[in-house]
This record gives structure tokens, sequence and C-alpha cells, in this order.
């Protein structure tokens, strides 16, 4: 297993980050709202649009976004100037399984878009509470299996086109990243085209809140709400030692099905435990496996492309990862 540890940006831009987040958090109107699930909803609803949005926003000139039905779930390709339509990126988002979309995204799969030369799918899956476990899970599963022979054509209206891509790499954050390796579990157990290249950026992976998360300074992702998060996702059936909700425990032997796998995580957050120790097990079982660990940045921070160039520095090193 290869591990990178990147530089050290500056305090000040750290803080900066903190004091947005807080801002957009304390923003979330809960005056009607007396039960904690409902808060927690409603304040990572209310992060979600403009997570990132510190600093220029990059410009997304030439960039075209076009709605379609991945199979089922909604989804959003994501097209640059320079695109192959033959290679492919499927984009599961973070939000904790209960916010987040395709359009808070653009800033990322945009870039993503333009480093890589690819198309890039990002699912609409559905959110919880509204729709539990494993509805979000079946949408990227869907949607995975639709770009692995749909593609938006290669012309600039983007129609779909009905043709096998010569290269698919799935890519997600957070508790994206959670459904992004889930997603690789199911088509390992179910039978299906594996994605060639797998991204997790600070995916949620063990769900059975690890003793190891516990007294790590997050002021984004903590302990309580990672444990908001799950209850949301798989109501009041807890089903947390399931592996398509905690795919750290899942079989070696699924395990040793995965694609190459790039694991990003900072080296402050809570889930850097789950980047690092997952890392571990795809290496046991004989994957092979980068583990990038970032210090002193905040969780997913690629969002924050005008505050941190460590940002654009780590979609830079996913792009080269799925060229290889």
């Amino acid at each position: 297993m290869n591990e990178i540890v990147a530089l050290r940006p500056r305090r000040v831009e750290l803080d900066r980050a903190f004091s947005h987040l807080a801002e957009l958090a304390a923003s979330a109107d809960l005056s009607a709202l007396s039960d904690p699930l409902q808060q927690f909803v409603a304040v990572i609803r209310a992060l979600m649009p403009r997570y990132g949005d510190v600093g220029p926003a990059p410009s997304l000139d030439g960039v075209t976004f076009v709605p379609v039905n991945a199979g089922g779930p909604a989804a959003e390709w994501v097209i640059a100037a320079n695109f192959d339509p033959a290679r492919r990126i499927v984009y599961t988002h973070g939000g904790g399984w209960v916010g987040g979309s395709p359009s808070d995204y653009r800033d990322v799969t945009a870039t993503l878009a333009r480093l890589t030369g690819t198309a890039v799918l990002v699912v609409d899956y559905r959110l919880a509470p509204e729709h539990r476990f494993p509805a979000g899970l079946e949408d990227c599963v869907s949607a995975v299996r639709w770009a692995a022979s749909n593609g938006p054509g290669g012309g600039r209206n983007c129609e779909p086109a009905d043709d096998q891509a010569i290269h698919l790499s799935l890519v997600g954050d957070s508790a994206g990243g959670n459904l992004a390796a889930a997603t690789c579990l199911e088509l390992a157990a179910k039978g299906g085209r594996l994605p060639d290249r797998l991204v997790l950026i600070a995916g949620t992976l063990d769900n059975l809140s690890p003793i190891e998360r516990i007294g790590i300074d997050d002021q984004i992702v903590t302990p309580e709400s990672l444990a908001a998060a799950i209850v949301a996702y798989l109501g009041p059936n807890d089903k947390a030692s399931d592996y398509r909700v905690s795919p750290m425990h899942a079989p070696r032997e699924l395990l040793a099905k995965f694609p190459p796998t790039l694991l990003q995580a900072s080296a402050i957050e809570t889930l850097c435990y789950d980047s690092r120790t997952f890392a571990a097990r795809l290496d046991e079982a004989g994957v092979k496996t980068t583990l990038s660990i970032w210090p002193d940045l905040p969780h997913v921070w690629h969002a924050f492309l005008g505050l941190f160039p460590e940002a654009k520095d780590a979609l830079h090193e996913i792009a080269d990862f799925v060229g290889r």
C-alpha cells in the first residue's frame, strides 16, 4: 500500500473555513423543529448548497450540466469541452445521507471533469430520512450499471448514447464514499461490471461507532453527528452491522474484487480512522491501494476551491489516479 502525506496549509485559512461552516449551520431555521433528528437534517440541508463557498468560485464557463435518467435514479452529466464520452466517472456526493445534490457539487465536479477529460455523472440519489437504507444505495448501484453502457454521446448536446465505457471510475465523498464502497460490494456480490478505479474521499466506512473515532477535535464531523446521520439513514431498525452500511466489515472475498482504490482524508478529521483502516483491509485483501493523508484541512476540503490550494491539488491527485 502506498501512503502519501501532503504539506500543511496556513491556519488562518482553516479558521475561515470553520467560521463559514458555523455560520451556515446557525442559519438553519429550527424554530418549528423540536425533534433532534429533524434539527440535524435541517442543519445539513442548510450547509450543503454553500459548503465550500469561501473565496472566489471557479468559473463554470464551457462546462455543460445535463439532467438525465440514469436507469431509474435522476442524475446530471457534467461535461467539459475536452471530454471523451467513452471515459466516465460516476460521482456519489456527500451530505450525511440526508443532504446534498448534483447542483451543490458543481464546482467540484466541473473541476474534476476538466482535469480528467471524462464525462462525470453525478447521482441525485434518494435522501434519508424520507427514503431510508437501502434506497440511496440502490440508486447508486443502478447509476453505475447504467453508466457502464450509456454515455452522454459525442456531441455538445450530450444526448444519451448506448455505448460501453472504455474506462469507468467511481468517486464518492463522506456519505457518498460510503455509498461508493457499498456499490462496489453490491456489484461484487451480485454480479455486474465494477469500476476500473475507485476513489473514497473521507468515506464513512465503519458505522459500528469505533472507539478510535473518539477524542479527535473535528469541528465538522463529530461522533454525535455521525450517530444522528446513521439514525436518519437506517431508521428505527439498526442495520449498522450490514456490510453495505459498514463496508469496513465486508467479507474479504468481496473486498478482494475491488479495483485499484485511492483513499483521501484529512489527518485532523474524525473519518481519517475510517480511511486508514479501510485502506489496510483492502491492502490485506490484495487490492492495489493508495492512502493519501492531508494535514490540517476540513472535511472534504475539495469543495473549498476558492480558499485552499490543496483543494485543486487533491482533485489533481484524483485525476492522475483515475487516468492511469
